[in-house]
Order: structure tokens, then sequence, then C-alpha cells
């Protein structure tokens, strides 16, 4: 019985520790990685007229810094909101106050029209997709949301910010449906942040 007992809730403690672990660090190896073997995009960066790879992995070494931060003095909280599970870690010594993750799961199911200038009949595909967005917010004693880090599961990093710098990732070949669900994500997760 005991044995039994201990089959079922050992494998759900792993389950259960794995949703309170901070992803940065992840994500952050996993989106360089993914920058720095393709070329098959585009860096817009408000503070460089020359935005490359180089300057983001310098930026992305920031990031690494908090995703390293030993959180198990910290307070954790976790709450969700629709598509929205929303993690918090909260410091009471440091220059770092809180870090906020949210991962968003939003279902895509559309039909869109394509046009064509040279008097094409237009053509509609149905586009159906899953987008697993990750975002995190680091506040710090003098500012709230510093830090700010964007990046989707399957697509990579989408953008960044470091106080007044933003950089946003534009890709050649995107994952099917981005360009039509993110500009609502983006509303949402705006909403969404005000309220942290």
């Amino acid at each position: 019985m005991v044995n039994l007992l201990l089959s079922i809730l050992l494998p759900l403690s792993f389950i259960l520790t794995d949703t309170t672990k901070l992803h940065l660090l992840q994500d952050l190896q996993k989106d360089l990685g993914q920058l720095q073997t393709s070329e098959r995009h585009f860096i817009s960066d408000n503070s460089s007229l020359s935005p490359s790879v180089e300057t983001v992995a310098e930026d992305l070494q920031l990031f690494s810094l908090v995703a390293n931060l030993n959180l198990s003095q910290a307070s954790y909280t976790w709450q969700e909101q629709g598509p929205h599970q929303i993690h918090r870690w909260r410091l009471d010594e440091g220059n770092i106050r809180s870090i906020t993750q949210i991962q968003s799961i939003i279902q895509l199911d559309t039909v869109v029209t394509q046009r064509y200038a040279d008097n094409k009949p237009p053509t509609q595909q149905h586009i159906r997709n899953s987008f697993t967005f990750r975002t995190y917010l680091v506040s710090t004693a003098s500012e709230q949301h510093k830090l700010y880090y964007l990046t989707e599961e399957e697509q990579g990093l989408l953008a960044y910010r470091i106080g007044e710098k933003q950089v946003k990732i534009t890709y050649a070949a995107s994952k099917a449906g981005l360009a039509d669900v993110l500009p609502d994500f983006l509303r949402q997760l705006d909403n969404l942040t005000a309220t942290l």
C-alpha cells in the first residue's frame, strides 16, 4: 500500500515542482541559439543604428543574471487569468524586487483572405495553430517592469526591453498565424500587466 502511494505521489511532486520553475534561462538559451544559427530575421533597436545578434547577446546577459538568481528565499504566488498563468517571485532584499513569468497559451482558428495586386482572384487560407508565449517582467526597487522579455516557444524571441531600450525581432519565416494572433495578444498582455 505504501509503495503504491509513493509511486503515485512521487511523479506528482515532480510535476508540481516544475510549475513553479522560472523558465527564463532555458528560453534565453533557446532564443539566442536560434538567432545565432539563422540569418532570416530583422532586429529593430531604438538605441542603435546597427543592431546585430552580437548586440542582442550582450543585452541578454542582463536577463541571464536574473535567470540565475537564487529564488529559494523569494515568496512565490501563482494565479490564472483566462489563458494566462502568472507566476511571481517577490524578493525582500537586493535591487530586484520581483520577477513575473506569464505563460499564455493562445489557440488560433481563422480564415485569412489574401488579395493580390496583379488582379488575381483572392484566395482564402484556413489557419489553425497554437501559440505558447512566455513573458518575463522584472521590477527593481526604483522601477516597475524595468526589464521585459517576450518569447514564443517555437518562433523564439519576439521582443525585449531594458529601461528605455526597446528591441523587436521580426522573422522572414514566421510561424503560421503569428501576425494574426500577436496584436490581440499584446493588447491582452498590456491590460494584464497594468494590473500587476
